[in-house]
């Protein structure tokens, strides 16, 4: 349990340090669009790299992938409803914050220790599929919101396949199908890269938080997260009845479904021209919330 504790403690500790060098002047706005940069093509891409390096090949496992996929399109889905009304900025925000899963950088850290090889490899292949939507096509389709030129497919999948991220899953999910693995020094070279990427994402919603300026903005912040922490909640409850993974399995899922929004979404926002200050506070507030809850499904399910 103190485990637990200390790496909870270290993750908000290291969004502390970004929101005091913000308030001291030491990093302004424009050292998250930087460090923005260097997560999406350097520190991110190791991590996924690396995150591969001593899978436990099991191909029957390989529809999570498509879980990963459905879960995020399920969440951009109801973040674009719930703005149907609103300027296509803040149908754009909906679409990227209501969805995506901080797993690569928060939760498979957080839980490595305790989930086992087995965790490791859903976790793995779950987070493949919503890697590919937050890294990809789920800013496709948000910046297809906020976009005046006439929609072209080619554009669209250009726009997906830039994204250094999306292109590393994609060929080392390729790998994983195929069984087949890069060399070990690469491995160990991208694993050493990764580590920061962990503390560079933090850092980043740390420069871009701001506490909500109103009782109006507090109020969406945590409308957002009301929602999709119910809708979590029900697809927990319906994965845990399903036949279709074994216990173990669908525990593991179940607290991955409760992992924070995803660190990116603060990326995606910036890029779109939307709230990144609010996009970083629901980050913030969503990682204390899932820490409890994590935690909590930790000791419930005998980790």
């Amino acid at each position: 349990m103190l485990e637990i504790l200390v790496k909870a403690g270290s993750y908000v500790l290291m969004i502390i340090i970004g929101y005091f060098m913000k308030k001291a002047g030491i990093l302004g706005r424009q050292a998250a669009k930087i460090l923005s940069n260097i997560i999406l093509m350097i520190t991110l891409p190791a991590a996924v790299i690396s995150s591969f390096a001593n899978y436990d090949r099991q191909m029957s496992l390989a529809v999570l992938v498509i879980f990963g996929i459905l879960m995020n399109l399920l969440m951009s889905g109801i973040g674009y409803v719930l703005a149907i009304r609103k300027s296509n900025t803040e149908k754009a925000f909906g679409v990227i914050n209501y969805s995506g899963y901080n797993i690569g950088t928060f939760t498979m850290p957080y839980l490595q220790s305790f989930i086992g090889p087995m965790g490791i490899v859903v976790a793995v292949l779950f987070d493949t599929g919503n890697a590919i939507m937050t890294t990809g096509v789920t800013y496709a389709l948000a910046s297809r919101l906020i976009s005046d030129t006439k929609f072209e497919i080619t554009g669209f999948i250009r726009k997906i396949i830039s994204s250094v991220p999306f292109d590393i899953y994609v060929i080392m999910m390729f790998l994983y199908f195929i069984n087949a693995r890069l060399p070990w020094f690469v491995y160990e070279v991208a694993g050493n890269i990764g580590k920061a990427n962990a503390f560079l994402a933090m850092l980043m919603i740390g420069i871009v938080f701001e506490f909500p300026k109103n009782s109006s903005q507090l109020g969406d912040v945590f409308k957002l997260l009301a929602i999709r922490y119910s809708v979590c909640a029900l697809a927990s409850m319906i994965l845990y009845v399903s036949p279709f993974f074994s216990i173990g399995v669908r525990q593991i899922l179940i607290i991955l479904l409760f992992s924070p929004v995803s660190g990116v979404n603060v990326i995606s926002t910036l890029r779109c021209n939307a709230d990144a200050e609010k996009s970083g506070a629901i980050n913030s507030i969503s990682i204390l919330l899932s820490l409890v809850i994590m935690t909590t499904l930790v000791q419930v399910f005998g980790y």
